[in-house]
């Protein structure tokens, strides 16, 4: 019988197999490699950094990433900014040396969103760029233009001499920038201020002097100008050479004129070889009052014109005009005029925003406190000196001891003002205002705020010594006093006289015997009956006001 055969399967794989799983491999490895290598390179990566042109720089690469979002915070509020290419810039100009935040929004490409999420925002947080003058001396040759160096590069520059300002528009910012044109002076100043970007607005100047030349007498530009002062006016003075070889180791010296004043307080320092500086410790050169300030050798003091003034080693300084508005609001709160103040804004009881405010006085409504004869309040005027104001300071002036007889030119009135208003010091007397009326019969009316408290017949002066009709504040008083003159018969009189009130030159409210009164009979004083100008003597004082209505 035959014997039937079988066949086995083999458990190994034909040759052939084996190089197509090889094939097939290795183009899958190849594949992935270069899948990896197009994501690598396709991969979106960005940045915001910063920029000293622009608020900053926006950097992509790989896959495009659309901006969705753009904002911006500066000085803590939100701004409106716009991007030009890759720069993220301002709509509107911006301070220097201000804090900012930019924030930008970008989208994700879809294929990674599923990893990185739909978007992403980056934050870059700087300040806006800005620009310090380094020398404030310049000493240029005749006929060049003055030279400016500052601490990083500019791209505008404005200068101001006198009320002439220009700029300088730079194409490169530079550090280095000509001022061509400044001024053709022998020596003067100017004020300089810089910006790194366009899209800055320009800070505050800088006073920058220059001298063209320089003689055998040190030059020197002095500011701010010399009779217009404030309180606490730092003056700077600039030298065409060294102060060490201009003045040695020795310093200035400034003193006030008047005596009795406050002396001068305050340090001087030098912060530069060519200038020296005075800062006052507190308010000092008080309006109207006036200074003397020694050099230690003599200089030539430049004028503001640019040319060569004084040369000396003694100048004459002074504060700046009176502050009527100030005045009258501080003499109000103090209650020494006849009409209130009232503000929105409360100036701080302290020394240094009190001395602020008289430069800068807040802004208010004056009211009267009674119901007055237009003989009075027609004299009114805020802001304006007027004699109300005149009779309220000397008023003031009195009750503080000073001498009312300079009236708003005493150096110690604005410094008191503010030292009573600071303890709330008030005026101590009712407002009095004495009314004299011309008409027959002569009458005196005594007001004492705001209602008439006496009425008295009175008399006025003769013909051809009449008195003066007008409104004048009283400046001398006497309880009893001599009065001396010619009669009009040509005899001398020498007699005692009651209850006194001067109020212009010789003419004075006092009490004089007569067989009647209410018509002229005077040589021009407003004479009442004795016992009367006695009542009347203690309601009023320095400074009430006298008005004498013509007939």
């Amino acid at each position: 019988m035959a014997r039937s055969i079988r066949h086995r399967k083999s458990g190994r794989t034909r040759p052939g197999g084996l190089r197509i799983l090889g094939i097939v491999g290795g183009a899958l490895g190849g594949l992935l490699i270069v899948i990896g290598v197009l994501l690598a390179l396709n991969w979106p990566t960005a940045s915001l950094e910063s920029s000293y042109t622009s608020l900053a720089e926006v950097s992509t690469s790989g896959a495009t990433q659309p901006i969705e979002h753009l904002s911006a915070i500066a000085n803590g509020k939100p701004i409106a900014v716009k991007l030009e290419g890759s720069s993220v810039l301002p709509s509107h100009k911006l301070p220097t040396g201000v804090p900012f935040t930019v924030s930008v929004t970008l989208g994700r490409p879809s294929w990674i969103s599923w990893i990185s999420g739909r978007q992403t925002t980056l934050t870059f947080k700087g300040t806006t760029p800005r620009a310090k003058l380094l020398d404030p001396v310049a000493i240029p040759a005749s006929g060049q233009a003055v030279q400016s160096d500052f601490s990083n590069p500019v791209s505008v520059v404005a200068y101001s001499y006198h009320s002439s300002t220009k700029y300088v528009k730079l194409d490169r910012a530079s550090t280095h920038v000509s001022l061509p044109g400044a001024t053709s002076a022998a020596a003067g100043s100017l004020q300089v201020a810089a910006v790194p970007d366009p899209w800055e607005t320009l800070p505050a100047s800088s006073n920058m002097v220059f001298f063209r030349a320089s003689g055998t007498t040190p030059e020197a530009v002095i500011n701010p100008d010399l009779t217009n002062l404030e309180p606490e006016s730092t003056i700077t003075i600039t030298l065409s050479v060294p102060v060490a070889k201009a003045f040695g180791a020795k310093l200035p010296t400034i003193a006030p004129t008047i005596q009795g004043s406050d002396p001068v307080k305050g340090s001087w320092a030098e912060p530069t070889p060519y200038t020296l500086t005075f800062t006052p410790t507190a308010g000092d050169f008080w309006p109207t009052e006036t200074f003397t300030m020694t050099t230690p050798a003599p200089i030539a003091l430049v004028s503001p014109t640019g040319a060569l003034g004084t040369t000396g080693a003694t100048f004459s300084l002074s504060g700046g005009p009176i502050p009527t508005l100030r005045l009258q609001e501080l003499l109000a709160q103090l209650g020494y005029l006849p009409v209130s103040f009232s503000s929105p804004t409360t100036v701080p009881n302290t020394e240094a925003a009190q001395i602020q405010a008289l430069a800068n006085p807040p802004q208010g409504s004056f009211n009267w406190k009674w119901t007055m004869p237009t003989q009075l309040t027609s004299l009114w005027s805020a802001g304006n000196a007027n004699v109300i104001t005149e009779g309220a300071a000397m008023a003031f002036e009195d009750f503080n001891s000073l001498n009312y007889n300079n009236k708003l030119a005493n150096p110690l009135l604005f410094p008191t003002l503010i030292q009573d208003v600071i303890h709330n010091k008030v005026d101590p007397h009712p407002y009095a205002w004495i009314q004299v009326q011309k008409q027959r019969p002569e009458t005196l009316y005594l007001w004492v705020n705001g209602q008439v408290v006496l009425t008295s017949p009175a008399n006025t002066g003769i013909a051809g010594l009449k008195t003066t009709n007008g409104t004048f504040p009283i400046y001398l008083r006497f309880k009893e006093n001599y009065m001396s003159g010619t009669n009009p018969n040509g005899t001398h009189y020498h007699d005692l006289v009651h209850w006194i009130n001067y109020f212009l030159g010789s003419e004075a409210v006092h009490g004089f015997p007569r067989a009647a009164y209410g018509f002229p009979q005077s040589l021009g004083c407003v004479e009442l009956p004795i016992p009367t100008a006695g009542v009347v003597y203690p309601q009023v004082h320095i400074g009430t006001l006298v008005t004498v209505m013509p007939s």
